[in-house]
């Protein structure tokens, strides 16, 4: 009795430490207080005496010294180094996360897979690839040098999850730190879109708050990844905002220019206010979602069926969503094409049908269209006496059957080390089955793509 009250003690301790590393996504720490934030969270559930934050530039080849705490060696912060055949070296260019013990580093060096071992060495070291799908971005080390705290599989595994998240943190520092660069200029012609900016930064406090509140409510069994999952989803309207604001900027200088050489006609004009209107409203329809999106995981903390249900037209609203996608979906050479009714209209909630349907095309997107030179995603909905139903399915790489089978569990994903969360199809399923009252069954091969069939009832009450 004693030993499964141990084990539950320890995995709330490893669920609570996930979300307090997941909520640092979206904080407005520095990045050296998110480093010692994540270090001490780490701390908690593993022995972390020494632990190492390297940053890569892969233009100039080059590994920046961005966090280090430890025992023996020690480095100044900020100092670079070009990438080598050392241990962080070899991670960065496998890609992949990477555990070894002592006699493990002897045995790379003496391959040639490494040609030295800097620093001291460490009786235990595993470091995971800091990584999203434009590359990588960075590493995170933990290493010991007693044999009595060696680190095993579960430990790389919560690395990972962490350099995970570090990815999301690095690019959310990145648009932002855009958005300041932009932000001086955007104020002197563009106030519409500065009240949008003043909007977003005010939903990143309220989502924070939100995500305070739900941590404090324990009657959610799916908690855990209710906070990650606000960090995933939320991270889409935003994302698409940013986009739409930083194509309109690069629109506004060229029209300027154009001004200022006396070279502007009124077919100019009428094109910039074109990208206006259209940038307004991909941004007004995105931070409306957005703080859609928030109140209805606050709502779905204390009762997920708790969102008012409504009537919508089916083919009306999913080229809403498509329309919100579109600054995404323009650069990729995959197509989207939709199959349902003009006249199909039922009472459901809309905040769902569209978490759904986004995180099915990210999840297409990310990871079964990824190098695959020209995708398609086929939506087909109907509706059978009162049941609505919705085929999606895409022509990308497929699962096997061992992943279906942990396709909907939480924090599963085949894209560890680069940024993958493993949170959008379980959260998929919960939206499904317990906030639509519905069915989701899926299907797939290796190379022959992956397909989703969803029963929804189509009179939510």
């Amino acid at each position: 009795m004693d030993i499964n009250k141990n084990a539950d003690k320890n995995y709330l301790n490893v669920i609570n430490a996930l979300l307090k590393i997941s909520s640092l996504v979206l904080s407005k720490l520095t990045l050296p207080q998110i480093y010692k934030k994540i270090h001490k969270i780490i701390s908690e559930i593993i022995y972390v005496k020494n632990i190492a934050i390297f940053l890569y530039d892969p233009i100039d080849e080059l590994i920046v010294f961005d966090y280090f705490v430890d025992e023996k060696d020690k480095v100044i912060l900020g100092t670079t180094m070009p990438i080598g055949e050392g241990l962080s070296s070899y991670v960065i260019r496998q890609n992949t996360p990477c555990l070894f013990t002592s006699d493990d580093q002897k045995e790379l060096q003496a391959k040639g897979k490494i040609s030295h071992i800097i620093g001291s060495l460490s009786e235990s070291w595993m470091g995971a690839p800091i990584s999203n799908d434009e590359g990588i971005l960075g590493i995170i080390i933990i290493q010991s040098y007693s044999s009595d705290h060696m680190y095993e599989e579960d430990d790389l595994q919560l690395l990972s999850f962490v350099a995970s998240n570090l990815a999301i943190v690095l690019q959310q520092r990145k648009f932002i730190n855009k958005e300041i660069e932009d932000k001086e200029s955007l104020e002197c012609g563009l106030t519409v879109i500065k009240k949008q900016n003043l909007a977003l930064e005010s939903m990143m406090d309220t989502l924070k708050e939100t995500q305070d509140e739900l941590v404090q409510k324990e009657k959610m069994a799916s908690l855990g990844n209710l906070v990650a999952g606000i960090a995933h989803e939320i991270n889409t309207p935003i994302g698409i905002c940013v986009t739409a604001i930083t194509n309109l900027h690069h629109q506004y200088k060229t029209l300027k220019k154009k001004i200022t050489n006396n070279t502007a006609s009124d077919k100019h004009l009428d094109y910039f206010f074109e990208d206006v209107d259209e940038a307004c409203t991909i941004i007004e329809s995105n931070t409306l979602r957005a703080a859609k999106l928030i109140n209805s995981f606050k709502e779905i903390a204390v009762d997920q069926s708790s969102e008012a249900s409504r009537e919508i037209n089916m083919k009306e609203y999913v080229d809403e969503i498509l329309l919100s996608l579109r600054p995404i979906l323009k650069k990729l050479p995959h197509e989207i094409l939709v199959e349902c009714p003009d006249n199909l209209v039922v009472k459901t909630i809309p905040g769902a049908i569209s978490q759904i349907l986004t995180n099915m095309i990210n999840n297409s997107i990310i990871h079964g269209l990824h190098n695959i030179q020209k995708g398609c995603i086929q939506i087909s909905i109907i509706q059978e006496n009162d049941f609505l139903l919705i085929c999606y399915q895409d022509n990308g790489k497929g699962l096997n059957d061992g992943e279906i089978k942990m396709l909907f569990e939480p924090f599963y994903t085949t894209k560890r080390g680069s940024g993958g969360s493993g949170l959008g199809a379980h959260l998929i399923y919960n939206l499904v089955t317990s906030t639509l009252n519905g069915k989701i069954t899926v299907q797939s091969e290796p190379n022959k793509g992956l397909r989703y069939d969803i029963s929804i009832p189509t009179q939510l009450s």
